[in-house]
């Protein structure tokens, strides 16, 4: 699969056997600017002006959760919303974090199961971010030029998650749900236990 984002408030994915639309993602309220598939593919995250991260299961298009960059209760509709407007989002090597770079001179690296990051860094200009590919360390640029190198979370996957991995990037979620096995083990391994 394919993801593209063109600056409306949904996102395409296509097939890359076919070369054909599979199916149109929509739920952000603005302009998608960056999206990334998990490691093992099973996954598929969007990044918004809206402020807002959503994640899908890019086989089903199912939305799977929605991380806020601002709260409802801080969200006050007489300021700029776009001064937390989201510029870049990726998923770490392993698949458990995603890190955010948002116009609020903030990084965010998120913890996978949880609704509020884990870490912030304080940054200007920010444009993206992406993890160095054997994790601990997350890389940004910025719009006048420069490059930061930050410290990210490092961590030693569970077995139980490095099954899943393994899984997954072989399995569609069509197939693991087909799988002769209980439902509790279908839920985690299409990423519905958060």
């Amino acid at each position: 699969m394919l993801c593209s984002a063109a600056g409306e408030k949904s996102v395409l994915l296509w097939s890359m056997r076919s070369y054909t639309l599979i199916r149109k993602l929509e739920g952000h309220q603005s302009s998608v600017v960056s999206c990334d598939f998990s490691p093992d593919s099973a996954l598929l995250v969007t990044a918004s002006y809206d402020t807002s991260v959503i994640m899908w299961d890019p086989y089903t298009g199912e939305k799977l959760r929605t991380l806020q960059h601002v709260l409802d209760s801080q969200l006050d509709y007489t300021r700029d919303v776009h001064a937390s407007s989201l510029r870049s989002v990726r998923f770490s090597p392993e698949g458990l974090y995603l890190a955010t770079v948002a116009d609020d001179r903030l990084l965010r690296i998120w913890a996978l199961e949880l609704k509020t990051p884990v870490a912030f860094a304080p940054m200007t200009n920010g444009l993206c971010c992406t993890f160095f590919p054997h994790g601990g360390i997350i890389a940004t640029g910025t719009r006048d030029g420069h490059v930061q190198f930050w410290t990210a979370p490092r961590v030693l996957s569970s077995l139980k998650h490095l099954c899943r991995k393994a899984l997954r990037s072989f399995l569609t979620t069509y197939q693991v749900l087909a799988l002769p096995i209980p439902k509790k083990m279908k839920e985690f391994l299409t990423y519905r236990t958060f």
